[in-house]
Parts: C-alpha cells; structure tokens; sequence
C-alpha cells in the first residue's frame, strides 16, 4: 500500500518547529505547508486557502491544522479533496469562536497603530498561549520577533470575521480544556486533553500523538 501524505499547518505566526514532538505512524509521510503572505489587507480567507491548496503536491491528503491553521485547514478542504482533517486546539465553524471575537474587535484591530498592537505583546501573548517551559518561551520569543505585520494583521481580521457553517466529514478535533483563545466551553471536539492549554501541541504532545495514531485514516 502507498503511503499517506500528512499536510501540517501551524497556528498563527508559527512554523513546523511546534509539531516537531508529535510522533506520526510510519506508513504517513508528513510534508510542512508553509504560511504564504496575503495578497493584500482584505484577501478573502477563501481565496488566500486557494492559493495554499496550489502547493499540496498529493491527491487526497490529510490536513493537520493548529489553531489558525485548523481554520485554514477547513477552507482548503472546501477546495480540495481531501482525506480527512484534523484540528489542535482550533475551532470549526463560527458558533465556537467566542462571542467577543465580534466586529467590535475588528473595529479595534483596525484603529490601532501597529506600535500598540504589536511591539509590547510579548506578555500578554505568552500568558494567552500558556507555555510552561523556557523552551517554548524561547520558541515563543522567536515567533514573536517577526516582522511580518501585514500577515499578522490580515490573520487576526480572518479569524474575528471568519463566518464558516461547513465541516468536512470525519473531523477529529482535539482540544484543551483549559484552552484561553478559544476557551472549551464554546467548543464541541471529538477530543479534550484535560487541562490542555493552547500550547499543548508541545507540552502534551505524546497524548496528541496516541489521538491521532488512533484516529488517522
């Protein structure tokens, strides 16, 4: 039998380095597809997963996607046939995200300077995100040295006016119950990781890991 191909996205402003404690069954290959910038300010995020979906190389793959990129993952499998998906510590339609990601928060995001929104997050950021060691802070730090407002910007407006209903069949949602940005009680997964935070990618990683070995097609 040929081998599965695994098409990993990372959470917003992340890279491949946060799956690297995941542990994959041997028979899949896994493949990294990086973020891309946006065409512009107000890319539709539709059109933005488009041009995404033109660089998975595979028929049929299984998409992993991290927070934002779960989301992502979805809008590429409007466009794609796909395998299956799977989401960490993300959310499937609009009804998940919580009621204060609302145009209210888009109106603020749009009337901030980029000095405010963006030079002294380091904080506030690192306690949403909820890492637990000097390693993943460091990793944090790294992300956060980043320079590429425009991408940020446009990610964030994705994420407060993303208004998705549809779900791709077979879904496998894992999430934390102690997620902060998109805290449990709005989310229905398949899988909850008792007193997972929203870095639990890294620092739960091994009982992700068992949930997909289980759980992957």
């Amino acid at each position: 039998m040929s081998k599965r191909h695994i098409y990993l996205i990372s959470g917003l402003g992340a890279d491949e380095r946060v799956f690297e404690r995941l542990v994959f069954p041997a028979d899949y290959d896994v493949h990294y597809l990086p973020w891309i910038p946006p065409l512009n300010a107000d890319e539709p995020i539709g059109e933005y997963a488009g041009r995404m979906a033109r660089r998975i190389l595979h028929p049929e793959p299984i998409l992993v996607g991290l927070s934002f990129g779960g989301m992502m993952s979805i809008e590429i499998a409007r466009q794609l046939p796909v395998r299956q998906v799977v989401l960490i510590s993300s959310v499937k339609n609009r009804q998940e995200l919580p009621p204060y990601y609302n145009n209210f928060a888009r109106k603020v995001l749009h009337s901030l300077p980029d000095r405010l929104l963006f030079t002294n997050r380091r904080f506030i950021v690192q306690l949403f995100m909820q890492c637990q060691s000097t390693e993943e802070r460091l990793l944090l730090n790294d992300y956060l040295g980043k320079k590429d407002l425009r991408y940020m910007r446009w990610a964030l407006n994705s994420i407060l006016q993303w208004n998705n209903e549809w779900m791709p069949p077979g879904i496998v949602h894992i999430h934390g119950s102690s997620d902060r940005p998109f805290p449990r009680r709005y989310v229905t997964p398949t899988h909850t990781i008792v007193k997972g935070g929203h870095f639990m990618i890294m620092n739960r990683a091994q009982e992700i890991s068992n949930i997909l070995e289980k759980n992957l097609l």
